[in-house]
């Protein structure tokens, strides 16, 4: 099997040598489906500088635990049904029992 896959990407490398001169073909476009987007939020100093302690405690980037923060929101809205709520529930009595220790 390793054979056939060193065959697979010298096949491919021979291609690409051999055609990196010609246009790229019509039709498919280049995409990067889970391109991230920034997204810029105002909040008070006073906030900024509790999430950035928090962040700092936790020993996480304040970015991600901001994003992870809207991504939970989000999912709880999104799917909402008793077992996501006992999850949800669940992770923050766990949160709350890290802030503890």
């Amino acid at each position: 099997m390793s054979s056939n896959l060193h065959e697979l990407v010298d096949e491919a490398a021979a291609e690409a040598d051999a055609t990196r001169n010609e246009p790229m073909p019509a039709g498919p476009t280049p995409s990067r489906p889970n391109k991230s987007v920034p997204v810029a939020v105002r909040l008070a100093p006073d906030d900024v500088a509790a999430i950035e302690a928090l962040a700092e405690k936790l020993d996480v980037p304040m970015s991600r635990l901001l994003r992870g923060w809207i991504l939970d929101a989000l999912a709880a809205h999104r799917d909402e049904s008793v077992a996501t709520a006992l999850d949800r529930v669940t992770a923050d009595i766990q949160r709350l029992r890290e802030l503890v220790a």
